[in-house]
């Protein structure tokens, strides 16, 4: 393991959060989201980056808060070793910053539960807490096949 984490930290809702720097693809910004009827409860739409159909993944409705509107800022991430990006619909991107180990606990077992095992650990910043959130642990294997059916239709 490396002396530190980097995470891209970014806020939902005035709470921090960071996914691990190697699985981020991009940062976009004012993006057009195109809805798609009937999709996963999460997936927001679809988006065209550079050719290319990624869903849009709201963090809002997976944590179960109020959505007030469009966000501007995406985060691109790989998902799982099979090659599924989502598009994480954020508030806004905070930094990237080094954490150091010493400063990243496990997430609090009465906080874990089968349904929120993506949030993986938490880092003492500054600023306050930060939730390191284990993205491949963020779909259900429902949820990732259904990403990857729509992204292969969309792509036909």
């Amino acid at each position: 393991m490396a002396d530190y984490v980097k995470p891209v930290v970014f806020k939902v809702a005035g709470q921090f959060y960071g996914v691990d720097i190697s699985l981020v693809l991009g940062i976009e910004k004012q993006m057009s989201i195109v809805p798609v009827p009937n999709s996963t409860a999460y997936v927001k739409g679809i988006i065209n980056l550079r050719g290319e159909v990624v869903p849009v993944y709201s963090l809002k409705r997976k944590f179960g808060l109020s959505d007030p509107g469009p966000t501007e800022t995406m985060i691109i991430i790989n998902v799982n070793e099979n090659g599924i990006k989502i598009a994480l619909e954020v508030d806004e991107v905070v930094e990237i910053d080094d954490i150091n180990p010493e400063k990243i606990v496990n997430m609090p077992l009465i906080a874990k539960t089968p349904e929120t095992k993506y949030l993986d650990r938490v880092a003492h910043v500054k600023d306050g807490l930060v939730i390191l959130m284990d993205v491949n642990a963020l779909l259900t294997e429902d949820e990732a096949e259904n990403v990857k059916k729509l992204t292969e239709e969309m792509q036909k």
